[in-house]
């Protein structure tokens, strides 16, 4: 029997990357899980792949669409054990050329996206959990940009700040319903968003719109170096990484921030 045989958990942005090798991992571990992604073809494809996973596409920057996704995860599992705010991208620009509409996308999906899918979690949570209900876990990505900073980062950084600030109020809040709140901050993670390019950035497109990624062979080779463990981390680390803080192994761990890096402390 699997650590979390029994357990349903919400994976957000789970179509691909990260969120896609987490789903996997918490599926191997025995949880039923639920596989959220912008792009709905993406998700039930991800859900197809794993036994007892079900697809609930939505747009967490639409302010209805986390009551929405917690309603229909309560209304076809029952329950809700687990939940991982994973969702987001980036789009990077020196602070003189950042326009308010891009600080604003960053900080919706970064801090806002999770804050409406806790808030809806939380109400449910008010009658249906205690000090001696089983524990639930809930896991907020964040990254060190939220802890370090970075340069052409400072919207992306605000919004991977403010998970911080979140976990550990919530952590607070949420202990009498014997939840606990956790953050995993990551540095570089082989994704799409850090694919390697040779002169100029790749695209990515995010609700229509083309969104610069990837990082230069250059930067990609100072990340390895910058790292005791010579190399960037794969998005088997970061599942990794976040199963620890919903195994029952974490069940006394909460209010805390999870640095996932390869060591590199700044």
């Amino acid at each position: 029997m699997g650590a979390l045989e029994g357990k349903f958990a919400l994976v957000t942005g789970s179509g691909r990357g990260i969120g896609e090798a987490t789903a996997h991992k918490l599926a191997a571990a025995g949880a039923r899980v639920v596989i959220n992604d912008l792009d709905a073809d993406v998700a039930r494809e991800v859900a197809a792949s794993i036994p007892g996973a079900i697809a609930l596409p939505a747009d967490l920057t639409d302010p209805a669409a986390a009551d929405e996704l917690i309603d229909a995860t309560l209304a076809h599992f029952g329950g809700l054990d687990i939940v991982v705010n994973n969702a987001g991208y980036i789009w990077h620009s020196a602070i003189h050329n950042m326009s308010d509409a891009q600080w604003d996308a960053m900080i919706d999906i970064h801090a806002s996206a999770q804050f409406r899918i806790l808030r809806a979690y939380g109400r449910w949570l008010r009658g249906n959990a205690d000090r001696d209900t089983p524990v639930r876990k809930v896991v907020n990505i964040s990254s060190t940009m939220g802890l370090h900073g970075g340069a052409t980062q400072l919207a992306y950084a605000a919004g991977k700040a403010a998970v911080v600030g979140m976990t550990r109020s919530l952590a607070k809040e949420w202990g009498r319903f014997n939840v606990t709140v956790n953050a995993v901050a990551f540095g570089a993670i082989e994704t799409r968003l850090t694919s390697p390019y040779e002169r100029e950035p790749n695209i990515s497109v995010v609700n229509g719109q083309p969104r610069k990624v990837g990082l230069s062979h250059e930067q990609i080779e100072m990340a390895k170096q910058a790292s005791p463990l010579g190399r960037l981390g794969t998005v088997q680390d970061a599942a990794n990484a976040i199963y620890l803080m919903c195994a029952p192994e974490s069940d006394w761990i909460t209010g805390e921030v999870l640095l996932a890096s390869g060591g590199v402390r700044s």
